[in-house]
């Protein structure tokens, strides 16, 4: 009897795991982190970084392929890493949409959605959630969607990385932030879960400094 009643819980274990791996792509443990973490800092990576890639296509992406630099002109720009799959990520998203159409942010903050995990999750996917004017998580600024692989450029030396873009930016958790300067300079990270309107105030006076 007590055998059956182990094989049980065993059972409901493994099937409660297998049931947030499915609900949960892409979002990043603490341990994860922390070993990615570890990992990165092994690496001699540019101090510079600037990434080009195709974007969702609307209007607000301002062109098929963006370039963050480029795009930014100087300016600082907030990049925010997701996945499609991501509640954090939602949830995000969902608070800073909702924070422009109220006009307690400006719908001219430099915000760059950036996709994550291209390696399995579609651009189809991305612009579903993403860039799709009808769902409670469409961004009302540029969504960008680097493929597999791509690297990310190194602007002091004017060329791609030898590493993809993932770990050329420190390979950020999702949800995560990511400052950059008009120079490529990173000058803020945080990887704060769920959606925090303090943080994020916190986060745009730096943008706008």
């Amino acid at each position: 009897m007590n055998k059956v009643l182990d094989m049980q819980i065993r059972f409901r274990l493994l099937a409660l795991a297998l049931t947030l791996l499915v609900i949960l792509p892409g979002c990043t443990s603490p341990k994860a982190m922390e070993e990615s973490d570890e990992t990165v800092n092994e690496l001699d990576l540019p101090e510079r970084l600037n990434l080009v890639a195709d974007t969702a296509g609307r209007d607000i992406d301002r062109g098929p392929q963006m370039n963050i630099i480029a795009d930014a002109n100087g300016s600082n720009t907030l990049l925010l890493w997701v996945s499609t799959g991501c509640s954090g990520c939602h949830d995000w998203t969902e608070m800073i949409a909702e924070s422009m159409r109220n006009g307690s942010i400006s719908n001219d903050t430099r915000i760059v959605t950036v996709h994550r995990y291209p390696s399995f999750e579609s651009s189809e996917e991305v612009i579903e959630v993403y860039a799709t004017e009808n769902s409670t998580t469409n961004s009302l600024w540029p969504v960008m969607m680097p493929f597999d692989g791509q690297s990310a450029i190194d602007l002091d030396k004017g060329e791609e990385t030898e590493y993809d873009f993932q770990t050329a930016f420190g390979n950020p958790a999702t949800p995560s932030f990511t400052l950059i300067d008009g120079d490529g300079n990173t000058l803020w990270k945080n990887k704060q879960y769920w959606a925090n309107y303090t943080m994020l105030t916190d986060a745009l006076e730096l943008l706008d400094s």
